[in-house]
């Protein structure tokens, strides 16, 4: 029986819960029936079927379901559960793109065409997005049964990308730089070209947490004078981070994006000896190292890499533009991965750099409880000082 008819587990041994749904009707409703019997799964499998068969089915679950009706469920009952900036995010492309297109239309009667037909319209990167956002609403419309399938899994044409035309003339003239280029992260020398340019501007705590220890931007505005130390650990100075909160775009104030992401995090040299420095100079315990608003952040960083104003009487939030123009432009959030790249080819192990960066991979936390992050942080302070 296919698998979307209905689902059965084994809760004791030869004990079998099953479910299945009539799926929605047209005014949204639906049934659900679950029974416990005793046997093995064929048994369970046959008693899913014939459950199926008494709430009489339809094959075709959304038949006269239209997509909007399907996103308004969607946004009822999934949008709570996930972050403001994520649902403000599918809200935009759903309204905008999806809405006007298959809006009024029979969740049942979405095709691969259809959609095909809409992403080509758009820009490279916006039809990828748009696709991704349809296939997490419709993913989730087929798990609580208002969907038959999914039409936006499988393999779609995209537009052509302006950035591949770039990267073609790059590689006529120079091919390593294109592929060196393609990570889309900082390596070492320009990490450590960047350190000395960072020195005093507004954002500089926010990026010595990410590129030095690996932090979400989110997280690095989060951290309070509170949440940093500097320790002697076997005779070396460390300084290290207490990941608890995050303070993302759209909320003040909210948990960390995983559970592992609570951690405490030893920051490589010299980042720091320096976060410490600013640190240190804070009085008020449960003040902000970078008071920046989080809303703020992206437009401030791009000024840094703009040309220098041409005025002595500019405003006072351009009096660091410019300082990094001669550095390769990297949006902030990169520089969590640019660390990770370090860590890598400093040579720490991979499960150990994703308890660093508070990865959720099962893997790396059953084979690696108490990671020895402060040598980790040491290795990449010494990996970075032979290209400085």
């Amino acid at each position: 029986m296919p698998r979307k008819l209905g689902s059965w587990r084994e809760v004791r041994p030869n004990v079998w819960q099953v479910r299945v749904s009539n799926g929605y009707k047209t005014d949204g409703s639906r049934r659900v029936v679950t029974r416990t019997i005793h046997g093995n799964e064929d048994d369970a499998r046959r008693e899913a079927e014939r459950i199926a068969d008494e709430l009489g089915r339809s094959p075709a679950l959304a038949r006269g379901v239209t997509f909007g009706t399907v996103w308004a469920r969607y946004l009822e009952r999934r949008a709570p559960k996930l972050a403001k900036k994520t649902v403000n995010g599918y809200r935009w492309y759903v309204e905008h793109v999806w809405l006007p297109i298959l809006g009024g239309m029979d969740a049942s009667a979405i095709d691969h065409a259809t959609i095909q037909r809409a992403l080509l319209a758009m820009g490279h990167d916006k039809a990828a997005r748009s696709r991704r956002v349809l296939s997490a609403v419709l993913s989730w419309a087929v798990s609580v049964g208002m969907v038959d399938e999914n039409a936006a899994q499988g393999a779609y044409e995209l537009p052509r990308s302006d950035e591949t035309t770039k990267d073609a003339q790059l590689f006529d003239s120079d091919p390593f730089a294109a592929i060196e280029g393609s990570r889309g992260v900082w390596d070492a020398r320009t990490v450590m070209a960047a350190f000395p340019r960072m020195h005093g501007l507004p954002l500089e705590p926010c990026w010595l947490a990410c590129v030095g220890a690996g932090l979400r931007v989110e997280e690095a505005l989060a951290l309070r004078r509170l949440d940093v130390r500097r320790i002697s650990i076997a005779g070396r100075m460390v300084t290290q981070l207490a990941v608890h909160h995050a303070r993302p775009d759209t909320e003040e104030y909210k948990a960390t994006k995983t559970s592992q992401s609570v951690r405490i995090v030893a920051v490589a040299e010299p980042f720091g000896a320096r976060l410490w420095e600013i640190a240190d100079a804070i009085t008020d315990g449960h003040a902000l190292l970078c008071p920046m608003s989080a809303s703020n952040q992206n437009k401030r960083w791009r000024e840094y890499f703009m040309d220098e104003p041409t005025s002595k009487h500019c405003p006072k939030t351009g009096v660091y533009r410019g300082r990094l123009r001669e550095l390769p432009y990297q949006p902030m959030s990169r520089m969590r991965a640019t660390h990770a790249t370090l860590m890598q080819e400093a040579g720490v192990l991979d499960s150990v750099n994703a308890a660093v960066h508070g990865h959720s991979e099962q893997v790396a936390y059953a084979n690696y409880k108490r990671p020895d992050l402060t040598d980790a942080a040491a290795q990449v302070g010494s990996y970075l000082s032979l290209v400085s």
